[in-house]
């Protein structure tokens, strides 16, 4: 399997998006705060700096990743990706910076601790003030579904640092400060773009959000109640790895949208669960076919991982909600790059057992994208049924 690239250069084949465009201001303000958060340590971070080996590694591991981080945003291949990116670059940055005002001036954790502070207020304040605006319900739950996460991730109170060291745990105080205003700055921004690209008449579709994911969350109790016996403990083929990792997939998350960050990541997360019902119900289907049979030859692995990735291709062609359908498909995507992560491990001659994990992951990958589509459509149904 030559074609098969190494681990260090495996990446997910449908990277997550989000329906917005998002300005170059705002990304080149996260990139001067990463900038400016470096330029605060001494180049390079020596033993004179700080004496503790252990410690001054941490910190030089953080701006490196941190300076990473700035060329990962560069190439990302969404702008969600990039802002992924430079939010964990801001968290790196800050966790460097926050360090070195310990050695260099002995700052404590207070400040930092008051900063989270007042910033998951202003998240949750957020939440609560937050509208659900749009005409299109689909584009809609897209993106609201992304600003609730991040509102919420900006709202997180964890509990004491991790840290073995006071220096470090201020260090942890101040990379826990700036995710969560990092966390909300994006979500405030995608609210503001998405809602500046929007007719001057439009109104509210959280009415339309929660009476489609109620709707959506009924189908999958129902689909849930339906399931089948699980299949016999200790067979640990391929075939029944698939079926159970589709299993629990479908049978864990919301169940109710009180239970939901909000309407839109319900409708989101729903579609989603319906999916891999769909796709349990194909691999049962294909099981019961004998059609799961452990593969005994490279040629029929090599068949196998391409059927995956045309699979994940058509999906995206699909007539389907393409956005929508591409939340699904993010996953299925990640399940190809972890069965070819296995797969990049072996060189030479293999038992056939050796690449089980891979086969499952391509099967499992398959399923859910030829899934996607139809769980698409029930979603838009849903949402337009008032």
């Amino acid at each position: 399997m030559p074609d098969v690239r190494r681990n260090e250069e495996l990446e997910s084949p449908v990277p997550p998006s989000v329906p917005v465009d998002v300005a170059a201001s705002h990304f080149e303000a996260a990139r001067e705060r990463v900038r400016s958060l470096l330029a605060t340590l001494p180049t390079p971070l020596g033993p004179d700096e700080i004496p503790n080996g252990h410690v001054r590694q941490h910190l030089t591991d953080a701006a490196s990743t941190a300076s990473d981080g700035l060329d990962e945003a560069r190439t990302a291949r969404t702008e969600l990706v990039a802002l992924r990116e430079l939010r964990s670059a801001r968290e790196h940055a800050r966790y460097a910076a926050a360090g070195w005002s310990v050695a260099d001036r002995g700052r404590t954790d207070a400040p930092f601790r008051e900063e989270h502070s007042q910033t998951v207020l202003a998240a949750r304040e957020a939440m609560q003030a937050h509208e659900y605006v749009g005409t299109d319900p689909v584009r809609a739950a897209l993106v609201h579904a992304r600003i609730e996460t991040a509102l919420q991730r900006a709202n997180e109170t964890d509990g004491r640092p991790r840290a073995d060291s006071e220096l470090l745990a201020v260090a942890e105080w101040g990379e826990r400060a700036e995710s969560a205003q990092a966390y909300l700055d994006d979500a405030r921004h995608l609210g503001s773009q998405f809602e500046a690209a929007l007719p001057d008449d439009s109104g509210t579709l959280e009415p339309v959000l929660t009476a489609g994911a109620q709707t959506l969350l009924a189908a999958v109790r129902d689909r849930r109640e339906d399931l089948p016996p699980e299949g016999t403990a200790g067979d640990r083929t391929p075939g029944r790895m698939v079926l159970e990792d589709l299993r629990w997939e479908a049978e864990n998350g919301t169940s109710g949208l009180s239970e939901a960050i909000g309407p839109a990541s319900a409708v989101v997360d729903a579609t989603g669960r319906l999916a891999r019902f769909r796709a349990l119900e194909r691999m049962e289907t294909r099981r019961e076919a004998g059609e799961l049979a452990r593969p005994t030859d490279a040629a029929a692995v090599r068949d196998i991982r391409r059927t995956a990735r045309d699979a994940l291709t058509a999906a995206l062609e699909s007539s389907a909600p393409r956005e929508l359908v591409r939340t699904v498909l993010v996953d299925a995507g990640y399940e190809v790059m972890s069965a070819d992560r296995y797969l990049s491990e072996h060189r030479g001659e293999v038992s056939a057992s050796a690449l089980d994990r891979s086969v499952a992951g391509y099967w499992h990958a398959t399923a859910l994208a030829r899934a996607a589509p139809p769980a698409a459509r029930q979603a838009v149904q849903a949402l337009q049924s008032d």
